[in-house]
Parts: structure tokens; C-alpha cells; sequence
């Protein structure tokens, strides 16, 4: 058979060829996660200097290896000096390279570096994609050679897709079936499979088939979508798991928005749920720049229903939402039924008396739906003037339902800001979380207040908050807090004046990326957030849900009052 004679001398060859250009390794670590970062380049192994090295370039090196990602990126010889050139300077990577040698850098051999300026690595342990191990390192490269040969092959891969040319690729039979994943095309009966796909998605087609082959394959964000799509299509659960972890990096590239609806809708239709989430996670955390986007009255009704349905919704304040819902409903033409629906989500008894008032004169949702907007004004008023033993006694009502509890309001009135160092300004941020902080100093610090509660029987009663950035131990220490060396850095929220025993607070974190769109939430707990990890997360931190390549440079921390119908509450 052509087959396993084909194969007997393509790993004859590739047992004498060895490593090749852009192959990498860890040397001199105490476990196979870590160690100094060795790349291979013309007939030898070499290391890599640490100038701009950073956790983006580590994590290509990790995921090059099998591992998730980078959890550490160290420089000056951490492991120890190496030996042989050093093959690359001043290395930039954006994060989807397969190896250093396709990022960004001086070039090969050029650089000025010693080796006590040598980088390296620590990995996660949890592995991402299916690497193959030392016995079988060159097996991968050989089965895909066999592919790219298109010789020897007992089956056709006929692709058809509307108006393009058809596409035929030589496959192996003997191959296919020793891969699961590669199921739904070895089971079909015959010598001949028929893949149907979208004609954008033909051109990573070849690519596709040769993951069967390899079992690698290089993922950039253009091509995560189709490839993503033909994995769901045709089983191959391990790559369609790998190209969803990608979309979290697409999303934040794509700040008009456009990119998070299209992904919305492709993962209705594909009936991805993971996929959906991710990307209403992302509208509802940055939903006030979202209503401000050319894309906002393309927000689909039923999308629009499932954000304002959220208490995770960072937005300036209620009355902020219901006006950009105002312009939405008129932009759209949206259906009265539909609109109906979302203005039953708006949380009325979170706007206060004074602006409720003014809206039958600054909305034009009020003339079409005067009496349910009268309606809900009366709740709201009863929520501001009735004391909690009468609502919850006498009225009977149940507090705890969403339209009496907080969002992630970002205004001055309930949150307020702090950067990192000094050396960052608040007004260089092009999304406009609310007004920052009312002072700050150069300790990363900031000072503001907030009302007791939002209902109007506390208008007079004032809460003062400090939030600061805890970079080390010792910080922590000094303004009171426990912290260990594996949870710095962190956020700390410090409450002074007024309390009632009726209130509790249940406040959260805003993590800015690079001070263009919340990359995370998190909770204070204890007076602490935890700050995640910005790429990827080791053992004791968690990484962010979305990746921030360039780290977080601010943070807002949001107060959430709502009443204590029991003994227990969050303070």
C-alpha cells in the first residue's frame, strides 16, 4: 500500500533532519513549565534578551510548547546565563503567533544583549491544544508533510461552496481515522467526502484538514470565525474549543461593537451558548460605551432585553439607560410590544424623584406608553418615600427583585476612580466612564462620596469612600488590610461615616484595559478585589475573562447600597 511505505520514509527523513528553524525549548528549569527560552535557528540553539520581553511573548513561547499560557516572564538570566548566540532582540508579539520567530523584532542574531540579559518562562501547567511529546516531537511535521505532498492518498475531500470553484484535497484514510476528531469524515461510506461551507470560510479549509494531519494549527483572528465554524460543522471539539477562548482577544478589538453583534448572531445560529455569553458578558460590561456607538440601534431587540435584564450592567446611571433606550426605540423604529418589554426592565426605583418628574417632558417613549411609564413612576415613589418596615411589612414587598437592586452605575454619584501611578491621566481615556474621582494622589488613591442609599429618605446622609491600589505586602498592611505575597496587587474600598443596620453594600470593581473598555468585574470582598491576572492566571489568581494585553491602567470601584431584609448582609 502507498500509504505506510509514504510514511516509513518521510520518518526516516525527518529522524535525520531534527529540529527546524523556530522550534523552541526551556532549559535549566526545575520543572518542564519553566526555564530559560532557547529557539532554534540555523543549526543551533541560541536565547532569546529580555529587552521588552513581557507576558504577551511569553505566552507564545508556552502555548508553542503545550502549555495554556504564560504565568510569568522573566528576564536577567532568572534561569541562568546560556550559551551559543543570541538569536533575538527586543522581541513584540501580539499573541497568535505559533513561535517567536513570527512576532516582531530586530531580526535574527541581531542584538547588543549579554546573557545575563536571557528571558524566560513559567508556564501553567493546564495544557491548551494536543501537542505531541518528546517520543513523537517530529511526527506532527511529518504526517503534515504527508498532507501537503497530496500523493498516496485512497479518499477525496470534494469542498463545495456556493459561487466559488469547488475544492479538491488528496487525503489518507489510514490518518483520518486514527484522529476523533477528523469522525465526521472518515465515517462517511466510500472513497469520496463531501464538505458543504460557506464560500468565506473555502480559503481555511486546506488548513483545516491539515489539523486532522498535524494536530497544530495556526489560529489568527481573521480566520477564527470560519475556523471556529467548521469545527462546530464537522465535530472537531478540541479545535472549536481553542478558536471560542480566541473570541475573548477578538471582542475587545473591535470597539464599534459591529464585531460583538456579528459574533451575537453567529452563535444564535450556531447554537453556541459559550460563544453568546461571552459576548453579551462584554456589551453588558461596557454598555454605556455601547449606547454611545454607531452600532446601537443595530442592537437586536431580544440582545437588548437579555443586557437590561442584567445587575452586572455598567452604565452612568438608570436615567442614563432609559434615554439611550429612548433613542434606541426611536432610531430603530422598534415595534411598541418590543418596547413595552424593555421598559419593564428599566429599574425606576433606582431614578430619582426629581428626574422621574422630568420625564414625560424628555422622552418621547412616554407619550406612547403614558401608562406604564405612570405605573412604574408609582413604584418608584413608593420605594423613595415609604420606610423599609412598611414595605416590607405592610406592602409586602419583595426587595430583593432586580428593580430594586443597583447596577454597575459609573456616574460620580455612585463610584469613583484610581489609577495605577500619577504618570496616567483620567482624561486620556476615550471611553468615558463617568467623571473620575474628585482628587486622587500620586499613591494611587482616590476620595469620593456616595449617598447612604438610593432612595430619597437617605438624600441626606452621605457615605465617604477611599479607594486605593495595594501594589505590595506592605501596602496592604499599612491601611489595615491581610494580604499574601500570591494575592498583591489589589484594590482596597474604605468606608467612613454615617450606618444603618438596615443597609448593606454589595460593591464591585471595574478593571479598565488600557483605559479603553472593562476587561473584568470584580467583587470587595472584605474591603479587597482581587486583580486578576491580565493575560492568564497561575494557581492563586484568576485570570481576567477578557485578555488585556496592555494591562489595566485604572480601576473604578462602584458602591451598591441595597436593604437588609434580614440579619445578614455585605459590608
Amino acid at each position: 500500500m502507498a500509504l505506510p511505505r509514504l510514511l516509513w520514509v518521510w520518518l526516516l527523513v525527518a529522524g535525520t533532519q531534527g529540529v527546524r528553524d523556530g522550534d523552541m525549548r526551556l532549559a535549566n528549569g526545575d520543572a518542564p513549565n519553566e526555564g530559560r527560552v532557547e529557539i532554534f535557528y540555523g543549526g543551533q540553539w541560541g536565547t532569546v534578551c529580555d529587552n521588552l520581553w513581557d507576558l504577551v511573548d511569553a505566552s507564545v513561547v508556552c502555548r508553542a510548547l503545550g502549555f495554556e499560557n504564560a504565568t510569568e516572564a522573566l528576564g536577567r538570566a532568572a534561569f541562568g546565563p546560556g550559551t551559543g548566540p543570541i538569536m533575538l532582540d527586543e522581541v513584540q508579539c501580539s499573541g497568535t503567533e505559533t513561535s517567536l520567530a513570527n512576532c516582531s523584532s530586530l531580526g535574527w542574531l541581531r542584538s547588543n544583549c549579554r546573557h545575563n540579559q536571557d528571558a524566560g518562562v513559567i508556564c501553567s501547567n493546564g495544557a491548551r491544544l494536543p501537542h505531541p511529546t518528546p517520543q513523537n516531537r517530529h511526527l506532527p511535521a511529518v504526517l503534515a508533510q504527508i498532507f501537503d505532498s497530496q500523493r498516496g492518498c485512497d479518499l477525496t475531500v470534494a469542498v463545495k461552496a456556493d459561487d466559488a470553484e469547488p475544492l479538491s484535497l488528496c487525503a489518507h484514510s489510514l490518518i483520518l481515522t486514527s484522529n476523533p476528531e477528523a469522525q465526521a469524515l472518515w465515517t462517511e461510506p466510500g472513497s469520496t467526502v463531501t464538505m458543504e461551507v460557506d464560500a468565506e470560510c473555502l480559503p481555511v479549509v486546506t488548513d483545516f484538514i491539515r489539523y486532522f494531519y498535524s494536530r497544530r494549527i495556526d489560529v489568527a483572528l481573521p480566520t477564527v470565525k470560519c475556523l471556529h465554524k467548521l469545527a462546530s460543522v464537522f465535530g472537531a471539539q478540541q479545535l472549536q474549543a481553542y478558536c471560542a477562548s480566541l473570541f475573548a482577544f477578538l471582542l475587545p478589538e473591535d470597539l464599534s461593537f459591529q464585531t460583538a453583534l456579528d459574533l451575537h448572531a453567529y452563535a444564535l445560529a450556531t447554537r453556541d451558548p459559550t460563544l453568546e455569553e461571552l459576548c453579551v458578558q462584554f456589551l453588558a460590561w461596557n454598555f454605556e460605551a455601547l449606547t454611545g456607538a454607531e452600532a446601537w440601534p443595530r442592537v437586536p431587540t431580544a440582545l437588548l432585553r437579555a443586557l437590561l435584564s442584567r445587575s452586572e450592567l455598567a452604565v452612568p446611571s438608570e436615567l442614563a439607560l432609559l434615554t439611550a433606550l429612548d433613542a434606541w426605540s426611536r432610531e430603530k423604529g422598534a415595534a411598541p410590544g418590543d418596547v413595552e418589554g424593555l421598559v419593564r426592565e428599566v429599574r425606576f426605583p433606582m431614578i430619582p424623584p426629581e428626574d422621574l418628574f422630568q420625564l414625560q417632558s424628555n422622552l418621547s417613549l412616554y407619550r406612547s406608553h403614558r401608562a406604564l411609564f405612570q405605573e412604574q413612576t408609582l413604584q418608584a415613589l413608593e420605594f423613595h418615600t415609604v420606610p423599609l418596615p412598611l414595605l416590607a411589612q405592610l406592602r409586602g414587598l419583595n426587595l430583593s427583585q432586580d428593580a430594586y437592586q443597583p447596577r454597575l452605575y459609573t456616574s460620580p454619584t455612585w463610584s469613583g476612580a484610581v489609577a495605577r501611578s500619577s504618570r496616567r491621566s483620567y482624561d486620556s481615556y476615550p471611553y468615558h466612564y463617568g467623571s473620575y474621582s474628585k482628587s486622587y494622589d500620586r499613591y494611587g488613591t482616590g476620595y469620593f462620596q456616595t449617598p447612604q442609599h438610593p432612595s430619597f429618605l437617605f438624600r441626606n446622609s452621605r457615605v465617604s469612600w477611599t479607594l486605593r491600589y495595594l501594589p505590595t505586602v506592605q501596602s496592604c498592611w499599612d491601611y489595615g488590610f491581610s494580604c499574601s505575597s500570591d494575592e498583591v496587587p489589589v484594590l482596597g474600598l474604605f468606608k467612613s461615616g454615617s450606618s444603618d443596620p438596615t443597609i448593606g453594600y454589595e460593591n464591585k470593581a471595574l478593571m479598565l484595559c488600557g483605559g479603553r473598555f472593562v476587561a473584568d468585574v470584580r467583587a470587595f470582598e472584605g474591603g479587597k478585589a482581587e486583580i486578576p491576572s491580565a493575560l492568564n492566571a497561575n494557581s492563586s489568581r484568576r485570570a481576567s475573562f477578557f485578555p488585556c494585553p496592555a494591562g489595566f491602567s485604572s480601576f473604578r470601584g462602584v458602591i451598591r447600597p441595597f436593604y437588609l431584609t434580614n440579619s445578614s448582609g455585605v459590608d
